[in-house]
């Protein structure tokens, strides 16, 4: 799993390259990120299979919370 020090190391509005790496219960799904490991709930109503590259976005480093990065409906984002 992700170590802390990773998890510090996050920021809001960055965006993270991860990739599928097993499908949990419910909407849960496991995703490596650099070799870091997390569980994120997929609540975007898309799809995600194992191996499937992903890009998600920090909404909020407190408590953790990403969305599912979509280049083709970019909306701007003022980032505090």
């Amino acid at each position: 799993m992700a170590s802390e020090a990773f998890l510090k190391t996050l920021t809001k509005g960055q965006i993270l390259h991860a990739i599928v790496e097993e499908k949990q219960s419910g909407r849960d799904v496991l995703c490596s990120f650099n070799g870091y490991l997390l569980r994120i709930a997929n609540h975007s109503g898309q799809p995600m299979d194992k191996g499937q590259t992903v890009r998600v976005q920090i909404r909020c480093t407190d408590p953790l919370e990403f969305q599912i990065f979509d280049p083709n409906t970019i909306k701007f984002e003022r980032v505090i």
